[in-house]
């Protein structure tokens, strides 16, 4: 999954500010997701944003230890490939870890809490590729860029939905606990689907900054209420099954990620970025707050959010970028023993480009005739980045400095008739790209 990642600078947060990417600070992978269940008396924490599946587990209230963590194999090459979601289900008293990696769906015994044993693996004849793994109705569910496919315990498709996102952007599609809908973060905006009907019910604007499409984003729909809970970049919001808003909360964070519940039934936990909120459900009142850019590793970005209740009481699992947090029901991190926080560390180097800040593009003018000279500019690539402008057809090959920028004097090509075209800007490693209108006179 394509992820960028955000870091607090020193000092006040304005509502509504922009933090830059903590890319530029740490070449750890991070960590922005995961699957977390109770079981034989151990939380089991399950993770594939590294690339690898790894599986922790840990007494309640203590640090978690890594007992599993590999890559997948690319079966027509025989070299390792990138896992990409992973979701954990148990059955007949046994625990089993279902992941996919692009190009197929697999299942993993790990009920020992010591291996994990490969029990089915399946590649999808209509050639979908696996972006995401999910659970519906108590089924493990695909989601893929053929939309999303339900299974049996032996990997056979039951059932499915045709529903899809232009660019395959599939991964924020999920039924958010419900047992009738299926929810769609996309395009700024958030889909409700009947998986009965299988129709469209509405499609509610939400305010997303940049990267709706590719942030790993999450709502929670609660059954008791009937409403849905979503944080966006701007607000906490509670909306009911026509559309409306029915309440919001600015929150302090640049960014929106995650809303889940809270086992109490009264309350829901939600992430910005700069840290995790505990909100009542009734009047989206503040009942707790912690701030994580520091903890664990530092560099800390709250992402992703998941629950599981222990004898102990509820744990709050959150991935913070370069860590894993496990942190009370009062959002009060966990002491594994004295001060020492009980958290998981990422260990693994991240090849993926610097980023400083969201893509941007600038023309000097956009409009000239063909043989005049034009100056483009812009951000927002990878550190000393290699960059292909397109400029009506023609390419022309530059580079990123060290923060990303470029500038750019381009000659304006001719055309066989002249009008309206695009520049665009695409990164070699990112893969990132980015338009500018522009006019040939």
């Amino acid at each position: 999954m394509k992820k960028l990642l955000f870091s607090l600078a020193l000092g006040a947060l304005i509502i509504g500010s922009f933090a830059p990417i903590s890319g530029a600070e740490t070449k750890l992978k991070s960590y922005y997701s995961g699957f977390v269940t109770y079981y034989a008396g151990k939380v089991v924490i399950a993770t594939t944003n590294t690339g690898a599946l790894e599986l922790f587990k840990a007494d309640p209230g203590s640090t978690p230890v890594r007992f599993a963590s590999f890559q997948s194999t690319d079966l027509r090459f025989n070299t390792a490939a990138d896992f990409y979601d992973v979701a954990l289900r148990g059955e007949n008293g046994r625990l089993y870890a279902y992941v996919v990696d692009g190009r197929s769906l697999q299942k993993y015994d790990i009920s020992d809490l010591k291996q994990a044993i490969r029990v089915n693996r399946i590649s999808d004849a209509s050639s979908d590729w696996f972006g995401g793994v999910t659970m519906v109705g108590g089924k493990v569910a695909t989601i893929g860029s053929n939309g999303i496919k339900i299974w049996s315990n032996d990997l056979v498709v039951i059932d499915s939905y045709d529903l899809k996102n232009r660019g395959n952007n599939t991964y924020n599609i999920s039924p958010a606990g419900s047992d009738k809908f299926l929810f769609n973060i996309f395009d700024s905006s958030i889909s409700i689907y009947d998986r009965d009907s299988r129709q469209l019910l509405s499609t509610i604007p939400l305010n997303f900054k940049w990267g709706s499409d590719w942030f790993k984003r999450s709502v929670y729909n609660d059954k008791v209420d009937n409403s849905v809970y979503v944080v966006d970049d701007t607000a906490v919001r509670k909306i009911n099954f026509d559309g409306e808003i029915e309440k919001s909360f600015k929150h302090t964070g640049p960014l929106g990620y995650d809303v889940v519940p809270s086992a109490d039934g009264q309350s829901f936990y939600f992430s910005d970025g700069i840290g995790i909120v505990k909100m009542r459900k009734a009047d989206l009142a503040v009942l707790k707050s912690t701030h994580t850019v520091d903890l664990g590793y530092g560099n800390g970005w709250a992402e992703g959010i998941r629950t599981v209740s222990t004898p102990a009481g509820e744990e709050v699992v959150l991935f913070n970028n370069t860590s894993i947090l496990l942190l009370n029901a009062n959002l009060q991190p966990i002491k594994a023993s004295g001060t020492r926080l009980a958290y998981i560390g990422s260990t693994q180097e991240d090849p993926f480009p610097e980023i400083a800040e969201p893509l941007f593009l600038n023309l000097d003018k956009n409009r000239a005739p063909a043989g005049s000279t034009i100056i483009l500019s812009g951000g927002g690539y990878g550190k000393f980045e290699p960059l292909t402008i397109n400029f009506a057809g023609s390419e022309l090959q530059t580079s990123a400095g060290f923060d990303g920028r470029f500038t750019q004097t381009l000659t304006v090509p001719n055309k066989p008739s002249t009008g309206s075209t695009d520049i665009k800007v695409t990164g070699s490693n990112s893969h990132y790209s980015y338009n500018a209108g522009f006019t040939i006179e």
